[in-house]
């Protein structure tokens, strides 16, 4: 799917036109986004199906929400992630290519996953509760709109 403004209005749009109400939508699509920052690439969409059926969200928003960290975004995300991280951690990680040995990757790899998981709950969290009310807003006014602009 090629993201432009457009596609994106269209998915807002079909997002705060379902029929469900804001507090769900909002919340199901922030669930999306906090699992959209998690470190489990690849998987993010059947999490988030199985998140969704789980806790009864709505699948539309909650899908919709997992598809905010995009491809371009990624390593960003991820960086700031293990910066995060590393900071819990008070860690200073540097993950070296060498030694090729086997040891060496799991125990660096392990340190550098951790400081991940842990900066991409940070991230999820935040960004998770700014999508929550800056969704609910948006749908709360545009259905406040229409139901105004149908009453004339």
């Amino acid at each position: 799917m090629k993201f432009n403004i457009t596609s994106f209005k269209e998915i807002l749009k079909t997002i705060v036109t379902l029929d469900d109400t804001p507090h769900r939508l909002a919340l199901s699509f922030a669930v999306g986004v906090y699992v959209s920052v998690s470190p489990f690439l690849g998987i993010h969409t059947v999490l988030i199906i199985v998140i969704s059926f789980i806790f009864g969200l709505n699948k539309v928003s909650a899908l919709a929400g997992s598809w905010a960290n995009l491809p371009w975004t990624i390593p960003f995300v991820y960086y700031s992630e293990y910066r995060i991280g590393e900071f819990f951690l008070n860690k200073n990680l540097h993950f070296a290519i060498k030694p090729f040995t086997m040891e060496h990757y799991l125990k660096s790899g392990r340190d550098v996953f951790l400081s991940i998981f842990i900066g991409s709950v940070v991230e999820g969290v935040f960004f998770g509760i700014i999508s929550y009310f800056l969704l609910k807003y948006l749908i709360t006014v545009y259905r406040r709109r229409k139901n105004v602009s149908a009453q004339r």
